[in-house]
């Protein structure tokens, strides 16, 4: 399901009574489009005189970019009331999900029957299910022992990548391209050498549409047709 605003502020009033003794105050709640976060609390903070952060103006959101299963959504609503219940109440923790936070995820999971996480990896069925129009780099790699790959870099590590394959000595070939294929959102951008080994044809039929990059000196650029 895809949450809408109306059931998210329906499920944090409930959870919050059942809960959390009704002791939240209510706050703007917002759908969001991101992809790096299932659920957020927004805030801003200042500095108090005894040198600590005050948090205030917080804002409950929720991302919507796939679908997930209700109960997801649900445990998501409940992850970050309580990221909400520490910071509203300007609780210091050890860490962002350290004792104080895991203390209260325990609590809920064992007294309610949830399953509240630290994080969340999504499934390789959200992953398929990611079809945003989404620009990736793209390095189709040939192994010496005849077999193929693919590298996805993050943008920013692009140059790295594209001198540091050069030097492994088990790839003897690389070719870069820039692709829109809602296929390769599935794979998280890497930051570190991490190969997928794929078949030749698995590989040219996913960069038909991609278009081939060129380097020259410092400037990464689209190679004329």
């Amino acid at each position: 399901m895809k949450a809408t605003i109306e059931y998210i502020q329906r499920k944090f009033d409930e959870y919050n009574q059942q809960m959390f003794r009704g002791s939240l105050k209510p706050l703007p709640i917002q759908l969001s489009r991101a992809r790096t976060y299932l659920g957020q609390i927004a805030f801003k903070r200042r500095r108090t005189l005894t040198g600590g952060w005050h948090y205030h103006d917080f804002i409950f959101r929720i991302s919507t970019l796939i679908d997930m299963p209700e109960q997801l959504v649900e445990d998501t609503i409940l992850h970050e009331m309580i990221h909400y219940y520490i910071f509203s109440n300007q609780i210091k923790d050890t860490a962002p999900h350290g004792k104080v936070f895991r203390r209260i995820m325990n609590e809920i999971n064992t007294r309610y029957g949830r399953n509240i996480t630290v994080s969340h990896r999504r499934t390789s069925q959200e992953r398929e299910a990611d079809v945003q129009d989404r620009q990736h780099f793209v390095c189709a790699v040939r192994f010496t022992d005849g077999e193929w790959g693919m590298v996805i870099p993050v943008k920013t590590r692009l140059f790295y990548f594209w001198d540091a394959l050069q030097r492994v000595p088990r790839i003897a070939e690389q070719k870069w391209y820039v692709s829109r294929n809602p296929y390769f959102n599935r794979f998280p951008r890497v930051q570190t050498l991490k190969t997928y080994r794929v078949t030749q044809a698995e590989l040219e039929e996913l960069l038909k549409t991609a278009k081939p990059l060129v380097r020259q000196g410092d400037t990464i650029m689209i190679a004329k047709q």
